[in-house]
């Protein structure tokens, strides 16, 4: 069963070593996590220059419906880490608002 995983990479990334890092991830993760298809090779495609970075989806494969919910969650873990490592940034989406008098809400 294929696993789809929505991302979002800092525009000011290299996108070289995003999906290097990514894939190095991808392919640890289905090697050690219970319910991986081992022989799988993970890929992943960007998608989209999104409202506060470069979107992608990382497709890896699991044995079963079940086995998807542990490989996602210890591939977002595992790759969140490694990102602060490799100084990759994680964008957030941060809207500013502002009033006709020229202040700042929300």
């Amino acid at each position: 069963m294929a696993v789809f995983i929505n991302l979002r990479a800092s525009c000011q990334s290299d996108l070289e070593r995003v999906e290097k890092v990514t894939m190095e991830v991808a392919k640890q993760i289905l090697q050690e996590i219970e319910g991986g298809v081992k022989k799988f090779e993970p890929f992943m495609r960007y998608s989209s220059f999104g409202e506060s970075g470069i979107n992608f989806t990382v497709i890896l494969r699991a044995k079963e419906y079940t086995d998807q919910y542990l490989i996602v969650h210890e591939f977002i873990k595992r790759l969140q880490r490694r990102y602060q490592v490799e100084g990759i940034e994680i964008p957030s989406s941060v809207r500013m608002v502002y009033s006709d008098n020229g202040i700042l809400k929300g």
